[in-house]
């Protein structure tokens, strides 16, 4: 299904040719020019930070050009790299590009790549084009991939390429920013008599600068009698000294916090008219070129389906989803493309053939709909994609697809492209902010919130301790959300029990014996139940006055995610969470703590780690828990949300004397 084809605008279009306009013209920079030249200045140049390379010059040059009845924009890029560090990692980091394109539909191509390595003794080295490999990132994406050579401390590596772009109603987003410091960014668009975009500046809080150059390139006379085309314009925005992205773990993207420029179109035509830009024109695009209700109005065998499975709960309409997703996610086989759209039919999701995302919630989407329950499709952007701008009405900011549905009141989120998971449990790649629910005749704005979709564990812990050291007892759990999803998944695969309940619980002693393992689902296969006996040998450290203990025998964190003191971006975690560890420990004869009870708590909105203690004679009692609510935090409470993972690395790292 070609999705772009109906968006492409015909040259027939315009009463002029643009050819009468494609001369090149000398005031207008070819930044291709630069390629090669670079000076004894930069090889030499010393860093001023501790990053271990920065760009010198990012640049980008947009045009226009008539090819086979339709316009295409034609993207210039130039890059160049100053390397600081000689730490291999790093090196090979720094000399890794990655230029991710969209190849759907032929919308995209790559030419006239070019890259060097200028190395300190003034030695080049160039890429080899067996060195350039492409792959896949999803349905619509492809990646081109290659190592700058020879790279070495001191070097400065430059490389150039050109995307021709069918597509011309957006342009590719324009980064100044990015994860080290750029010394120059700019992009210049020449413009087209027809042709405007509106530009959208998007987290530039340093200074960019904006120019205009009109360009007569007429021979006509200037005589009031004689008609003269417009000038050519060239409107370029130029960043200088911008610094490094904040890169912090635990952001909802990348793409979220960079400065950037979007561009989409405004104005088409001679003389040129506004266009249109809304959801509302972005609903009708879906509607015309890859209408969900007219793929679900073929789907007879499936609604037909769908209708079955409801009479076999007699109407009962949550028992019947739960009964078409279960069928829907163990029959399907997920071939890891997230997508948008159904390409094609999709007969063959229940047979067990590979099909990608969009084909499996389709397949999803038509049963419900045979059930009579209320569905939509849902389109979605990844985290990995960034968060939706909704004041930038764009097709291109969904690269996912999940199927929403609401009973008596209740919404339901859905993936059944996600293994061993069902209604309200999504992929934490999918666990965005917002997304765009498409029904017949209308659309609206949905806040993701579903309820399953938390790291939800508890965790039963009895021990002894023997006088020489040696922790033995047993531990159970009740696995919810995520890690019962992980657990389901290792038992698919057949991974033994006893290894299940080592690298979930006891990763840090390798040397751990398990014992009378079982792993099982319980709660119609949503969550895991575990039960085994242990023994860790050396437990214990033994002093002259008794036995040092960690306490914290499992559900330990040793590092806090927050290291740093301050925080300019918000928080977004993976997903809410709820731990709760619940100790007995009893100690041998002759060995004992003094009888006390005590409760602490650390908390702030939307999350709390809790402490309990109670001890008597030689047994001691104690829970932990840890409660986060929320999955974002704005940067104000980051030092809150520090403070509570700081007392758990310190409850972690934390020993008692068991006096004897």
């Amino acid at each position: 299904m070609n999705l772009i084809r109906y968006f492409f605008i015909p040259i027939l279009l315009l009463p002029l040719s643009l050819n009468a306009q494609q001369n090149e013209l000398s005031e207008i920079r070819d930044i291709f020019d630069q390629f090669g030249e670079v000076s004894n200045s930069e090889l030499q140049k010393v860093a001023d930070h501790d990053y271990p390379f920065e760009y010198l010059i990012r640049e980008s040059s947009v045009r226009f050009r008539e090819d086979r009845g339709s316009i295409e924009a034609v993207i210039d890029h130039y890059v160049r790299i100053k390397i600081y560090s000689d730490d291999p990692i790093e090196i090979a980091d720094a000399a890794l590009i990655a230029i991710p394109y969209y190849y759907a539909d032929n919308m995209e191509q790559i030419i006239n790549l070019r890259a060097t390595t200028h190395l300190p003794d003034g030695f080049r080295s160039l890429l080899n084009s067996n060195q350039v490999s492409r792959s896949d990132l999803n349905t619509r994406y492809r990646i081109l991939e290659f190592d700058m050579p020879d790279v070495e401390k001191g070097a400065v590596l430059e490389y150039k390429y050109t995307v021709i772009r069918r597509y011309i109603e957006e342009l590719p987003d324009f980064y100044f920013s990015y994860q080290v410091p750029v010394l120059h960014a700019s992009i210049q668009l020449k413009y087209e008599e027809f042709l405007r975009y509106d530009a959208i500046k998007v987290n530039t809080d340093f200074d960019v600068e904006f120019t205009e150059q009109r360009i007569d390139t007429s021979n006509v006379p200037h005589i009031f009698t004689y008609s003269r085309p417009e000038p050519i314009t060239i409107y370029t925005w130029t960043a200088r000294d911008v610094p490094a992205a904040d890169y912090s773990e635990f952001i909802s993207s990348i793409d979220d916090i960079r400065g950037k420029i979007k561009f989409q179109i405004s104005e088409f035509g001679i003389p040129r008219q506004p266009l249109d830009n809304s959801w509302d024109v972005v609903a009708a695009q879906i509607r015309r070129n890859a209408n969900p209700e007219l793929q679900l109005k073929r789907k007879s065998n499936y609604l037909e389906k769908g209708q079955q499975i409801l009479n076999y709960f007699d109407g009962n309409l949550a028992e019947a989803q739960d009964s078409i997703y279960s069928l829907v996610n163990n029959r399907s086989q997920f071939n890891e493309l997230n997508s948008v759209f159904a390409e094609g039919r999709f007969d063959h999701v229940l047979e067990g053939e590979p099909a990608d995302q969009a084909e499996i919630n389709m397949a999803l989407l038509a049963m419900l709909r045979g059930a009579g329950i209320e569905s939509y499709p849902l389109y979605i952007s990844g985290r990995d994609f960034g968060r939706i701008n909704r004041s930038f009405p764009s097709l291109y900011q969904f690269n996912r697809m999940l199927v929403y549905s609401r009973i008596d009141g209740e919404e339901y989120f859905m993936d059944a492209s996600f293994a061993n998971s069902y209604p309200n449990l999504i992929p934490v790649e999918s666990f965005n902010e917002k997304g765009f629910l498409l029904k017949e005749k209308e659309f609206e704005w949905v806040d993701i919130t579903p309820t399953q979709s938390l790291f939800d564990l508890e965790i039963d812990v009895i021990a002894e301790l023997s006088a020489e050291g040696n922790l033995s007892g047993e531990i159970s759990a009740l696995a919810g959300g995520y890690p019962a999803q992980q657990i389901m998944q290792q038992m698919d695969r057949g991974k033994p029990f006893t290894e299940i309940i080592q690298e979930t619980f006891l990763d840090v002693y390798p040397d751990a014996e398990i014992t009378d393992p079982q792993v099982r689902t319980i709660n119609k296969g949503r969550d895991v139940e575990i039960n085994g006996r242990f023994l860790i040998s050396d437990y214990a450290i033994s002093f002259s006055d008794g036995l040092e203990i960690r306490p914290m025998i499992v559900g330990y964190l040793f590092r806090n995610p927050f290291e740093e003191s301050e925080r300019r971006v918000p928080i977004t975690l993976d997903a809410p969470e709820e731990l709760v560890i619940n100790y007995t420990v009893k100690f041998p004869d002759g060995f004992g703590v003094e009888a006390f009870s005590d409760a602490l708590e650390t908390s702030m909105s939307g999350a709390e780690l809790v402490e309990e203690y109670h001890s008597s004679g030689n047994e001691v009692n104690y829970t932990f828990k840890v409660m986060i609510t929320r999955r974002e935090f704005p940067a104000e409470a980051y030092s809150q949300l520090r403070r509570i993972y700081e007392r758990w690395v310190e409850l972690s790292n934390e020993t008692w004397l068991i006096r004897n």
